[in-house]
């Protein structure tokens, strides 16, 4: 398998104050991870009236990793193109051979 992309893990943490919440940063959790990312589907919608791109996406890893990824970890891919692509972690499938994350991005279309 290809593994030319390079990945940054990152997660939300949200700062409380008696229930409330008062802030919210990220953690980095990995970077620099070989990965590989394919994308699986492109769809456009509008909610209230502001153009989405909704874009599903594929990122396969090595089963070596040793760090673990959560359900809405942010995904940092870099592509060998100089792309960037900010993406969260959906399911997560583990196999022998790779594990495989479903990912999630939603654009606003500038106009």
């Amino acid at each position: 398998m290809f593994r030319k992309d390079i990945l940054t893990v990152k997660r939300e943490n949200y700062e409380t104050i008696k229930g409330l919440v008062t802030g919210q940063n990220e953690t980095l959790i990995a970077k620099d991870i070989p990965c590989h990312l394919s994308i699986s589907l492109n769809n456009t919608s509008k909610e209230n009236k502001v153009p989405y791109l909704k874009s599903d996406f594929t990122l396969f890893l090595s089963p070596e990793i040793n760090f673990e990824i959560k359900q809405n970890d942010i995904l940092y891919v870099l592509t060998p193109k100089n792309r960037t692509y900010k993406l969260f972690a959906g399911e997560i499938k583990i196999y022998d051979f790779s594990i495989q994350i479903k990912c999630r991005q939603n654009k606003i279309i500038e106009t």
